[in-house]
């Protein structure tokens, strides 16, 4: 007999049924890719250790290329080296004005062998001033000057054959400074032009103040600051015998004197020992010179000189 109609739809279904179970045990795991696939999309705002962050590639630095950098502000400040001035005086003289350190060609003064005297002076109180005459190796043949001074700093010293080789005026210095150059005889030719005539009995002192004479009632003393150098000439008619000069430094110094003498016939200057006194809370220097000799005295310090006769 052969089955009904709804017994063979059972059957149909059931063996649908098994087919699909079957075709599901054979798949796999699709659902978990499908889901592994979605997973992202959850966390795609939190940071990640894996080696997804290499997606977000670095440009690649071309070592040919010059890297620009942004220069540091300056910590020092530059500082503009003031030009030095060359200037004819009157006569044959000439003045070099300048500030700070320089180096001066002596080509650039005039003739040199035409100069006999040097005057320097600072012209900022209180800042040192160093002077050397070099030859053409720069190596100093003649020094003045001084350092760490609170007053001005000048004075007055003689050329003399040593410095004919002069090829460089080194100038060490803080502020501004001049020096001035003359030739011979100027400082006399300047008192004489100025009506300035030597009275009997009067000397010639000479400092960065120029030439005084002094010894007579109407003078009888000088001052000035610095080095100085004096004629022990007295002027006709006096008295030709010993001279001793009494120099009074001034209350703030502290310096102690280079005192030397050139006797006649002598070509060099000698150090000489002399007395020393405190009045007033000034220095008192006294020194015998003979007639016609030259004494020298080297201080940064104010002074003043009296000459009195033996």
């Amino acid at each position: 007999m052969a089955p009904n109609r709804s017994t063979l739809l059972v059957l149909t279904v059931g063996l649908l049924i098994a087919i699909a179970a079957l075709v599901q045990l054979l798949g796999g795991d699709s659902p978990d890719v499908v889901e592994n696939e979605t997973a992202p999309s959850s966390v795609s705002s939190q940071p990640s250790n894996s080696s997804d962050r290499s997606t977000s590639v670095m440009p690649t630095l071309d070592t040919s290329a010059p890297i620009a950098s942004t220069p540091a502000s300056p910590t020092t400040t530059l500082s503009v080296q003031r030009p030095v001035s060359i200037t004819p005086i009157a006569d044959g003289a000439t003045r070099i004005a300048g500030y700070g350190s320089y180096l001066v060609d002596t080509d650039t003064v005039g003739d040199w062998s035409n100069y006999e005297t040097l005057i320097y002076r600072n012209t900022d109180s209180g800042s040192k001033l160093i002077i050397e005459l070099q030859n053409d190796v720069q190596v100093p043949v003649f020094s003045l000057g001084y350092s760490e001074q609170s007053s001005p700093i000048e004075g007055l010293r003689f050329l003399s054959e040593v410095t004919q080789d002069v090829r460089v005026i080194a100038v060490t210095a803080l502020g501004g400074w001049e020096i001035d150059l003359l030739p011979d005889a100027f400082l006399w030719n300047q008192q004489i032009d100025a009506g300035n005539l030597p009275q009997a009995g009067e000397f010639m002192i000479f400092s960065s103040s120029g030439l005084a004479f002094v010894g007579s009632e109407q003078n009888p003393k000088a001052q000035g600051i610095g080095d100085l150098r004096v004629y022990n000439a007295c002027h006709s008619p006096c008295s030709e015998e010993n001279t001793t000069w009494v120099f009074k430094l001034g209350s703030t110094c502290s310096d102690s004197p280079n005192v030397s003498v050139r006797e006649v016939g002598s070509e060099d200057f000698q150090q000489v020992t002399f007395s020393t006194k405190s009045e007033t809370d000034q220095k008192v220097l006294s020194v015998e010179v003979g007639s016609y000799d030259w004494l020298q005295l080297l201080t940064p310090c104010e002074w003043s000189a009296t000459p009195t006769v033996d």
